[in-house]
This record gives structure tokens, sequence and C-alpha cells, in this order.
């Protein structure tokens, strides 16, 4: 994708998005709007977990912790911020209660709609990785979003958005060795780390929260097995009794599929095999203004561990 390519068309905020040999990708994300209508969560994102009890209440609590850290990540002296994949807009309304100029990104329609209802601060309707934006903000925020964009356009895109500023990053890598392990959500933690340096990123601070994070898996592991299989399986034996045929056709035609996909849902929502193979980070950086620029880079935080 030439860096010069850029779509001719800017969104209300006066940004364009880049062009690339694929259209740019608008999808709504089915599992966030599930769990925000159906669940009525407020996020979609994992936990931090402090002895909650493990159900449907105790995740919503360990989810606004795990809010109220990330604000309190957001060095001082910031200002505007970029809340990229902004889910259901719960934080980015908190963000905006506490006196931040915060904006949206995703490329879900439906993520805009709750952006506009619960914020109603600009949002910007496309994909990161081509977001041309009209002006650079303070700090990037990437909540469980950085894991879907290729590391070489990741960086870069941060760089046009928030020169001299700071990208804050909450997300899962993987970490583990063994078959497979390449096949698996999430940037290898060594790799990214080292593409953000490469950048001219500066990591500032480092928290690894996996412990606090893994009894979102459990569970969701829990709720899999008492509710999604049985489900299936229900639904499975009413189509075969109801159209027997087609059914067989369909196991013959699909049934490795399926079974590979519930499989990897399954190693997914394994909290033993996240454990080994995964961790969950906490990241700030501090970005370098881009070469020939004249920002000024903004203060160091003073951050505590």
């Amino acid at each position: 994708m030439s860096d010069a390519d850029t779509s001719p068309t800017a969104d209300s905020g006066g940004a364009r998005f880049r062009t690339s040999k694929s259209p740019r990708r608008v999808k709504v994300n089915l599992p966030l709007r599930f769990c925000h209508e159906v669940l009525g969560l407020d996020h979609l994102h994992y936990g931090l977990w402090d002895g909650e009890p493990l159900d449907l209440e105790g995740l919503a609590s360990a989810q606004q912790r795990y809010t109220e850290t990330l604000l309190e990540w957001v060095p001082e002296g910031v200002d505007s911020i970029l809340d990229v994949g902004c889910g259901t807009g719960a934080t980015g309304r908190e963000l905006r209660d506490r006196g931040f100029d915060v904006e949206g990104l995703s490329p879900d329609p439906y993520q805009q709609q709750l952006f506009a209802r619960r914020v109603g601060r600009p949002f910007h309707l496309g994909r990161f990785q081509e977001f041309e934006p009209a002006k650079t903000y303070d700090l990037v925020l990437m909540s469980e979003s950085s894991q879907y964009i290729w590391l070489d356009s990741l960086f870069p895109a941060v760089r046009r958005a928030a020169p001299g500023g700071y990208l804050l990053v909450a997300d899962y890598f993987t970490v583990g060795v063994g078959e497979g392990s390449g096949k698996q959500s999430g940037h290898p933690l060594d790799d990214y780390l080292e593409a953000a340096a490469a950048a001219g990123l500066e990591l500032l601070r480092q928290e690894d929260v996996t412990a606090r994070a893994l009894p979102t898996l459990e569970l969701a592991g829990r709720w899999h097995q008492r509710y999604i299989d049985p489900s299936l399986t229900m639904l499975g034996d009413h189509f075969a009794a109801k159209y027997p045929r087609l059914f067989r056709c369909g196991r013959w035609l699909l049934g490795g599929w399926i079974e590979r996909r519930l499989g990897a849902g399954r190693r997914e929502m394994d909290a033993t095999e996240f454990r080994r193979r995964k961790c969950y980070q906490l990241l700030l950086f501090h970005v370098g203004p881009e070469s020939g620029s004249d920002c000024v880079p903004r203060p160091l935080p003073h951050t505590s561990e």
C-alpha cells in the first residue's frame, strides 16, 4: 500500500482513510452486540478481578476495574485521546466525563451508533491502519484492538495519530512455544515490543496482569459448557429430525470445519492453555515525533509502580 494513496472522501471530522488493495472493511462486531444487548454488559474486554464471584455481576465489576486502571495509566498533561476500537463507548464516556477530549474509531457501524449516543464526540468509521487524521492526539488508546492490526501497519498509524504523544495498550499476546503456537490470536509479545522500538516508540511502563485477567476465561468456559454446547447440540438434534437428508449432507460437507471452529473457540477460553501460551499486558509507550517534524515531545509522565 502506498503511503501517498488516500481516499478522496473525508469523514465528518475531516480525517481521511487511505485506500488499499481491498476495500476499507466496515463490519458489525456481533459478539459485542450480543454481550451488550443480551447480557447487558457495558464492555466486551477482559476484566481485572480482585476476588469477585465468577458470575455476571462479578464480571461487570472486574471490567469496570479494568477501565479505571486504564484511566490511571493516562499520563499527566494528556488532553486529546483517540479511542481505537471503542466498543460500547463506556470507556469513551468515562474519558469524556473526566475532562478528556476523546474521539472514537472503529470499522463497526454499531460501535459508531453507541459512541454517538453515549459519548457524543467525533467518531471515525474505518480501520486504524488506514486512518489519516485531520489533527494529532496526545494519546492513542487501544484496548484489545491492536491484536487485529499487522505490526507493519500498526505503528506507522500510531505515529501519524500521536507524534510526540503516547500509546496506551491493554491486550493479550502470545508467548508460549509448541505445536500450533503460531496459529493463535494475539501478536507475539517479543515481536510487538521489537516492532514498537524499531518504529521509534519508547516503552515507559509495562505490567503483566495475566493472573488478574484469567478469571474472565474461567467464567467464559463455564458459560460455554453450560449454555453454548447444550444449545448447539439441541439445535443440531432438531435440525437432524426435521431435515435428515440435508443435515447428513451438511455434516458431511461442513462437519470437520465446524468442529475445528468450535474446538478453536474452546481453546481460546481455556484458562490453563492461555496461561501456557499467552499473557495479558498493560503497555505505555512514548511516541517519538515524526522525522523532520517541528512537534515538541510532550513531557514524560511520572508513574509509580
